[in-house]
C-alpha cells in the first residue's frame, strides 16, 4: 500500500506538477521520495481529478495567500503573491 501523501505526490508527478513535500521527519521524507517507481492508473486518477473542484481551488487559494504572508522572507508583500491559480 502506499501512503495519502505518496499518492497526491504520484498524481503530481503524473500531471508534471512540481512536486516539493515538506517534512522535518526522516521517516517521511523517505516516504515522500517513493512516488517514482510506480503509477496511478487512468481510473484513480480520474477520481483525484474530480476532486479539483471550484471550491477546493478557492480554499488553496487562501491558504496559499496566508502562507505567503506569514511564511515566506516577503511575509506581508502581496504584490509578491501570484494573482492566478489555474489548472493548466
Amino acid at each position: 500500500g502506499r501512503s495519502p501523501a505518496q499518492v497526491l505526490g504520484r498524481w503530481c508527478v503524473q500531471h508534471e506538477f512540481i512536486y516539493i513535500p515538506k517534512s522535518v521527519k526522516e521517516e517521511r521524507m523517505r516516504e515522500n521520495m517513493q512516488v517514482f517507481d510506480w503509477e496511478l492508473d487512468d481510473d484513480d486518477m480520474a477520481k483525484l481529478d474530480a476532486l479539483t473542484t471550484d471550491e477546493a481551488l478557492q480554499t488553496y487559494r487562501a491558504l496559499y495567500d496566508k502562507c505567503v504572508l506569514r511564511d515566506t522572507p516577503d511575509a506581508g508583500k502581496m504584490e509578491l503573491v501570484r494573482k492566478e491559480l489555474t489548472l493548466d
